[in-house]
């Protein structure tokens, strides 16, 4: 059971009743034993490509849709428009991807 013992305010020592003089704030950029920074230490870029995605799953999904009225040129075109979308965005997201790996492993 805890006592609550571990929830000490910064500075004011360690859950077990150390009473070091060390300075853990994060703002010092010290790091208090036993912990680490976080990964990812940089953040990845904001991209477009879920998005650009997402609309051509919409595309598809509404020429499917419109299928069912039976205007053939009207579901092939929403269809293959979507497609490409959705094709275009898994290209450019993958490669976003390997960008960022390759960055992280120079």
């Amino acid at each position: 059971m805890s006592n609550g013992s571990e929830f000490t305010a910064l500075g004011s020592g360690t859950p077990s009743g150390d009473s070091h003089t060390t300075n853990t704030s994060p703002a010092s950029g010290n790091i208090p034993k036993g912990w680490h920074k976080p990964l990812p230490e940089q953040l990845p870029k904001a991209g477009y490509w879920p998005a650009i995605m997402a609309l051509g799953i919409t595309f598809m999904l509404w020429g499917l849709a419109v299928g069912f009225n039976e205007v053939v040129s009207t579901i092939i075109i929403l269809f293959f428009i979507g497609l490409i979308l959705f094709i275009l965005a898994l290209i450019g997201w993958i490669g976003d991807l390997r960008d960022e790996r390759k960055d992280q492993n120079e």
